[in-house]
């Protein structure tokens, strides 16, 4: 069987651009090379992917071919990802193609398995910014639809898929993604990360894009109210991730929050390295994470393998992915979420159940399983 991967939108590990979406496709795709030594394989690949990337994820692989193909046309998208990307993908002979973010080309006939990660556009599109109409009515719509199989990553993106689009239940499948985090930093380089944003007191994290969907407005007043019952602690809240859309109000709120304490205690550090990324997480307190919907939630996962008790929304597919290995906050009540702060920071008894259970939690999801999954419908 010969099979593609659209991996135009794959991690480069060399330029660490890419966020969950793009992890998921990396992982998945060095997985399956692992795992699958009978198939063939083309991977579709920008033409200035890493070479690194390409290396990491093809392994010791031979039956792997890769295909470089342009970035689209900013002033012909349609041309670009629809009609080009289909002719290339044609002249491969597919038995099978994969597309892992969302949605497929338009002018594509083969046999499709898509990834659906997220439907909250379509659940809150004031959460997004104008110009993604084409995307949201046309090209998702008809990409679940003539897809031979749809692989949703949680459970609940599953049931919205299903609601949203009233597809044949019996060609969409839940597959939860697994989790990879390098944790075996030496003290040394742990200890430099945290003196070059000053952390040594201990500091709460937040790790993800800086947007309205993310509720971080509302952390930062939780944040705020819990310093101010607790004035004798040096504790930080650590804000760390790329500024996404409607990003400026939400960092002013962190101003003037900082305005009105004694010392700067809510910090930004911006995007940080995949490195910086692992050792900030496994170094926190707690990691608190109040978004209003995710498709997955890498972040949460990654926390509770690393044994760090996660604060996070009782929504979406969050509850589905920590059970009851971490405490839920309603997200619209910043009481709530100073509350349950305050507990996982103070709470001896209850900070190693979290722990514990997180720690349990995260074995159920696994790289190779998924991907042993996919094969599984590809057959």
């Amino acid at each position: 069987m010969r099979v593609g991967i659209d991996c135009r939108k794959i991690y480069d590990v060399q330029k660490n651009e890419g966020a969950g979406v793009e992890r998921y496709i990396y992982h998945l795709m060095k997985n399956l090379l692992s795992l699958d030594r009978v198939n063939e394989y083309v991977l579709f690949c920008h033409g200035d992917l890493g070479p690194e990337t390409i290396h990491k994820v093809r392994g010791d692989n031979a039956r792997v071919k890769i295909v470089k193909v342009l970035r689209a046309e900013l002033r012909l998208p349609l041309w670009s990802n629809h009609v080009r990307f289909a002719r290339v993908m044609r002249k491969e002979k597919l038995d099978w193609a994969i597309f892992p973010a969302n949605s497929m080309p338009l002018f594509y006939r083969g046999k499709a398995l898509v990834v659906v990660h997220d439907l909250a556009i379509y659940k809150h599109p004031e959460w997004f910014p104008d110009g993604q109409w084409f995307s949201r009515r046309v090209v998702v719509p008809f990409s679940v639809r003539r897809a031979r199989a749809v692989v949703c990553v949680s459970e609940n993106t599953k049931q919205d898929l299903l609601t949203i689009f009233h597809v044949k239940p019996e060609k969409v499948f839940a597959i939860h993604p697994g989790v990879t985090v390098k944790a075996d930093y030496l003290p040394e380089e742990m200890n430099n990360v945290l003196k070059k944003y000053g952390l040594i007191d201990g500091y709460v994290l937040y790790l993800g894009t800086i947007e309205p969907r993310k509720n971080i407005s509302n952390l930062i007043k939780s944040f705020f109210a819990y310093l101010f019952d607790n004035e004798e602690e040096r504790i930080k809240l650590v804000i760390a991730g790329a500024r996404g859309w409607k990003y400026q109000p939400i960092l002013n709120e962190l101003v003037d929050s900082n305005c009105r304490l004694a010392a700067a205690r809510i910090i930004y550090i911006g995007k940080v390295s995949n490195r910086e990324r692992n050792i900030l997480l496994k170094n926190c307190q707690a990691f608190v994470y109040p978004s209003y919907y995710e498709g997955f939630g890498f972040p949460v996962a990654e926390a509770m393998s690393l044994g760090v008790p996660v604060v996070t929304s009782d929504n979406s597919s969050l509850r589905e992915i920590v059970g009851d290995a971490a405490v839920l906050v309603d997200p619209d009540d910043p009481v709530a979420l100073c509350r349950a702060l305050k507990a996982v920071l103070h709470d001896k008894v209850l900070r190693y159940q979290l722990i514990s259970g997180g720690l349990d939690r995260v074995k159920r999801f696994d790289w190779r399983a998924g991907a042993k999954k996919i094969l599984d419908i590809l057959k």
